[in-house]
């Protein structure tokens, strides 16, 4: 039996989230090698770009078709919440200039923790005992996942640690905000070509200011590809439709199986080991995502008139 409130359906919601870390978790294998070939401006263009053209010509052609009217939306907010998700991605790219990726997984996955007491601060989803029982299973398990960060990193970068905890607050603002301002009723894809636009727009001036770098040759350009449709189209339009199903603080701690499946990809296309430890983490990983994901369609259906994170303000033009 799916819990079912107003629309909502919880059980479709995790669904959703996990095909947004599933999509997230293939950047590690695809995008390898974009980030030293293009820069990180030049790189988020062209990611933000090709999904825009993507999303808006499939989203006109629906529409065509009878399907969602695109500037029936909060324009302008859609657009600002599309821009700071740039402007979070590129920091989170110049944070890793300077940092570890073991330094820089454990930082950045505070944002969950972020959006959870957040949200319960500003009173727009309470968490209950079980949800930060879930949470902190969750933050375990991603620590676990880097074991080098407790064995010596070398020295640690204090601009680099700063990056990162301005990303996750930009990453925890963005979500909590976006569960706010944007009517439930904008379908995904919509949502998602609005927020793949204002990332071009952000990346713009960064791009074509320090000399917009072209992909050339059929692979790098294969890779590009690959990096707009998937970690950012179909990744997109899978975190919006959660977003209009469950709450942003269970949407976070599912999309951290990223972490776990980020693993399971190096392992199994980029030929790199794995060890006792790092396992661990990763089964712990997932354990605290199935216990979100279990609270929260529990919760849903004993609390059928909740009004949790999806009270809204009436949509502007």
């Amino acid at each position: 039996m799916n819990a079912e409130v107003d629309g909502r359906n919880a059980t479709v919601g995790v669904l959703w989230a996990g095909g947004t870390a599933l999509s997230y978790s293939l950047s590690s294998v695809v995008g390898k090698d974009l980030l030293d070939s293009l820069g990180a401006a030049s790189m988020l263009f062209w990611r933000f770009g090709i999904a825009s053209v993507v999303l808006w010509a499939a989203l006109l052609v629906w529409r065509r078709r009878g399907g969602p009217d695109p500037f029936d939306v909060p324009r302008w907010r859609s657009l600002a919440l599309g821009m700071l998700f740039g402007v979070m991605v590129y920091v989170g790219f110049l944070s890793l200039e300077h940092l570890d990726v073991s330094v820089y997984i454990v930082l950045v996955y505070l944002y969950p923790v972020l959006v959870v007491v957040g949200s319960s601060l500003l009173g727009h989803h309470r968490a209950s005992g079980l949800t930060w029982l879930a949470l902190a299973v969750v933050m375990v398990g991603v620590v676990l996942t880097v074991p080098e960060l407790f064995g010596g990193v070398g020295s640690i970068s204090g601009v680099g640690v700063a990056l990162v905890l301005v990303q996750a607050v930009l990453m925890a603002t963005f979500m909590i905000v976006s569960g706010r301002v944007l009517p439930r009723r904008i379908d995904g894809v919509v949502s998602a070509s609005w927020n793949v636009l204002g990332g071009t727009v952000a990346m713009a001036p960064l791009a074509f200011g320090g000399g917009l770098v072209v992909p050339r040759g059929p692979t790098l350009v294969a890779e590009v590809l690959l990096f707009a449709l998937v970690p950012t189209v179909i990744a997109n339009v899978c975190f919006f439709r959660a977003m209009r199903h469950i709450a942003p603080g269970v949407v976070a701690m599912i999309m951290t199986g990223e972490v776990a499946l980020a693993i399971l990809w190096s392992v199994l296309f980029l030929g790199e080991t794995l060890s006792g430890i790092e396992l661990v983490g990763a089964v712990v990983v997932v354990a605290g995502v199935l216990l979100a994901q279990w609270v929260n369609v529990r919760e849903a259906r004993l609390e059928p008139s909740a009004d949790d994170a999806f009270e809204v303000t009436p949509p502007l033009p």
